[in-house]
């Protein structure tokens, strides 16, 4: 009975020879590329955000005021220069708000890529 214990200890012991290895490299790489393109997406997402704050208010502020404030917008979160080029189309009780710009994205080993991005947001008020 014991010795039947002791091999069924052994069996379950549930470790591999590469078993964890294999994983902590690929969480290890995760992490490695997420860092170079994990501040250009939050970027884009915190644009997108502001855009949708300021369609909330778009029936108390004009289209000035709202362009200006994503301006400054853009350049607190360092995006590029076009991205300061902010069109909005009202309609009787909607609102769209857009923007395109080209994004250059640092990736590891010193590679760039560019990549168009296009943040827009539609809103009835």
């Amino acid at each position: 009975m014991v010795i039947a214990l002791e091999r069924a200890r052994r069996v379950r012991r549930g470790t591999s020879r590469l078993g964890c290895l294999v994983q902590l490299v690929i969480l290890g790489g995760l992490i490695y590329f997420g860092v170079y393109l994990g501040e250009d997406a939050l970027s884009y997402y915190r644009l997108r955000d502001a855009m949708k704050q300021e369609a909330r208010f778009a029936a108390h502020r004009t289209d000035q005021q709202i362009k200006d404030r994503l301006r400054a917008f853009t350049d607190s979160v360092k995006l590029p220069d076009d991205a300061k080029d902010i069109q909005i189309v009202r309609d009787d009780s909607t609102i769209r708000i857009w923007t395109e710009y080209d994004q250059e994205i640092q990736l590891p080993f010193n590679q760039t890529r560019t990549v168009h991005l296009r943040p827009s947001i539609e809103r009835s008020f």
